[in-house]
């Protein structure tokens, strides 16, 4: 994390980093994802995990959809899975696998961090919407993070500071400087 640049803190047995977002917001609005890494069973085991990313009562009307949502992401990404605590409705990401005698290696953590902060981002659209009681399309959510994607590559190749972006009344965007 270090050599990367990126800003953490250590707590008593996980480290905790946050992650700015495009499209995710957690629970307050804000556009990030906090993220937790930790080593259990005496360092043979590794979690990377973003607790907190939803909530979803047991009583949801709307938990057929959300859990569909959610499974389908899984199917689709194949580098995290979702977890679900029923008894507070916590909906939560991980990637975890065994290390045993093995040695994590940098680029494999940055692969998974990377990963996990991409796959939120990406699946948020849906997996809020079917949460919200509205039909979630993972394919719809798919292509709204590329246009994003799209959108900051172009913005990046003339020079533009996204966030000297201001939006009128009419949503035309204007460049301010």
């Amino acid at each position: 994390m270090i050599q990367e640049g990126l800003k953490y803190s250590v707590h008593d047995d996980y480290v905790r980093t946050s992650f700015a977002t495009d499209l995710y917001r957690d629970q307050d609005g804000d556009a990030s994802v906090f993220i937790i890494a930790r080593l259990d069973e005496d360092g043979e085991y590794f979690k990377l995990m973003a607790p907190n990313l939803y909530h979803c009562p047991a009583d949801n009307p709307n938990a057929a959809e959300v859990f569909r949502t959610l499974l389908g992401v899984c199917w689709r990404s194949k580098l995290i899975k979702y977890e679900y605590d029923e008894r507070d409705g916590e909906i939560r990401a991980i990637v975890e696998f065994p290390l045993e005698d093995g040695t994590l290696t940098a680029k494999q953590f940055l692969r998974c961090l990377n990963g996990l902060v991409q796959i939120i981002d990406e699946y948020h659209v849906a997996i809020a919407k079917a949460i919200g009681g509205l039909s979630a399309s993972l394919d719809e959510a798919e292509e709204e993070a590329d246009n994003v994607r799209r959108a900051e590559r172009i913005l990046k190749s003339a020079g533009i500071d996204k966030s000297k972006l201001v939006a009128d009344m009419t949503g035309v965007l204007r460049f301010e400087e």
